[in-house]
């Protein structure tokens, strides 16, 4: 008994039971599978689906002959299909083939995504993904660009001019450029897609509402001045609880996956012909 209710607690069970329900589901509303191979059956259900498919696309239900259009279309569909499946064309298909895998995960990932974490499990995976929701440094500053190769007497005059009267003749003391003259709090990578790679850590090393510098860009030299600044930090679960309960249940998805995986492999035994003298692998 003690092994029964543990079988039934466990997960992989759960999301087998939730994809046979879909299945028989699915069979019972796709009556035509019950029909002889030679009777093709519309019923009111899927006569209902086409019409809200064309409603969806053009905001208002069919017509008479339009949902007749809808309903010989079906037809042929499924004359070609039945057509198909008889002469094998589905066999060695690769869009095929790949269409029933994407169905069979389909059924996994549904009943990943209805599950809850138990107590402690959202914790847990916080804990262990921390990095991934942890947001960088983000840097306020203004910056004057005084040229590609300014000389050294141009740079100690400007950062003077600036350390004495930080708010001076800023317009007067640089060359024009398309550059901001002011960035707002932006995190690593739009600082560096402005001014390029490495710009945002050498203008993190300045101290607060200081002009400093001279710092290198792609384009040249520049003194800068940091006007705010954000330490990174990791915002509590409570926060972005949404977020993180989305990324557990895609992880739990892709577990179950791969456990579903994993059992059904051991239906098969697999034999890998190779050309040439390697002999075959049997897995």
């Amino acid at each position: 008994m003690k092994l029964l209710m543990r079988f039934l607690r466990e997960p992989l069970f759960h999301f087998v039971a939730i994809g046979s329900l879909i299945f028989a589901l699915y069979a019972v509303v796709d009556e035509t599978g019950e029909a002889p191979a030679d009777v093709i059956v519309i019923m009111p259900q899927r006569i209902d689906q086409l019409a809200a498919g064309f409603s969806s696309v053009w905001t208002r239900m069919p017509t008479d002959d339009e949902l007749d259009a809808l309903i010989d279309e079906e037809v042929r569909e499924e004359v070609y299909y039945r057509e198909a499946l008889a002469l094998g064309l589905d066999r060695n298909d690769t869009i095929v083939r790949r269409r029933m895998r994407q169905k069979m995960e389909f059924l996994l990932d549904t009943g990943a995504y209805v599950q809850e974490p138990t107590a402690g499990e959202l914790e847990a995976y916080f804990a262990a993904n921390e990095d991934f929701y942890r947001s960088g440094m983000r840097l306020a500053f203004e910056q004057i660009y005084l040229g590609e190769t300014p000389g050294a007497e141009t740079i100690t005059r400007a950062l003077s001019a600036l350390r004495s009267d930080p708010a001076a003749g800023l317009s007067s003391l640089g060359e024009r450029s398309l550059l901001p003259a002011q960035l707002g709090l932006s995190l690593t990578n739009a600082v560096d897609s402005v001014f390029g790679q490495g710009f945002f850590d050498l203008v993190a090393e300045l101290s607060l509402g200081e002009w400093g510098g001279p710092l290198v860009s792609a384009y040249g030299v520049h003194l800068v001045r940091i006007l705010d600044r954000l330490p990174a930090r990791t915002p509590p679960l409570e926060e972005i609880r949404d977020a993180v309960l989305n990324n557990w249940r895609a992880a739990k998805a892709q577990e179950i996956r791969e456990q579903d995986y994993a059992e059904r492999r051991k239906n098969f035994v697999v034999e890998i012909r190779r050309g040439g003298a390697r002999p075959a692998e049997s897995q």
